[in-house]
């Protein structure tokens, strides 16, 4: 998808220093700035392999004075299945720079996620959301997402790696 002033398009290998460096950014925004993140080679590794970990799209804006587009943001997704509703999509990052919000750029990205989604036959899209985050809790509810949190159907579980290992070597 383009417009004159942004594009929403499928990642490629040579986005992911941009990437990288968004993710640092989106880190820092939770607060988590110290946390180590992915690197632009993981990234490279992990999406553009025969059976990819993750797909992502990124949103450019064009240059000014003549050089390279910039990436002001992406969303990164991958398939998963529910014997509920069968083929899911899942929204694992999803991230524009706070100068270029307010373009459109956020629903553009999120709508072709949600394309793509449909077009590959995905019942529902499912995604986190730090709780603190008003604005993008709005944001999601504006576009029609349900907070099955509120709905007080789910808790959300996790693993570290450290806990993974520990619990597969425990008697």
């Amino acid at each position: 998808m383009a417009s004159e002033e942004f594009t929403i398009r499928p990642a490629r290998p040579d986005d992911c220093k941009d990437m990288a460096r968004i993710i640092k950014e989106l880190a820092a925004h939770q607060g988590k700035g110290d946390r180590e993140t992915v690197t632009e080679e993981a990234l490279r590794e992990d999406a553009f392999r025969d059976d990819p970990y993750f797909m992502a799209l990124v949103a450019e804006v064009p240059s000014t004075a003549g050089g390279e587009a910039r990436l002001v943001g992406y969303a990164m997704y991958y398939y998963c299945y529910s014997p509920f509703v069968r083929r899911v999509m899942y929204l694992e990052d999803f991230y524009v720079e706070p100068s270029y919000r307010g373009r459109g750029i956020g629903t553009s990205l999120m709508k072709e996620v949600a394309k793509i989604g449909v077009e590959n036959h995905c019942n529902m899209m499912q995604w986190a959301c730090l709780s603190w985050n008003e604005i993008a809790v709005r944001f999601y509810k504006r576009h029609g997402a349900k907070n099955i949190t509120e709905e007080g159907d789910y808790h959300l579980f996790r693993m570290d790696r450290q806990e993974l290992v520990a619990f597969t070597n425990s008697v």
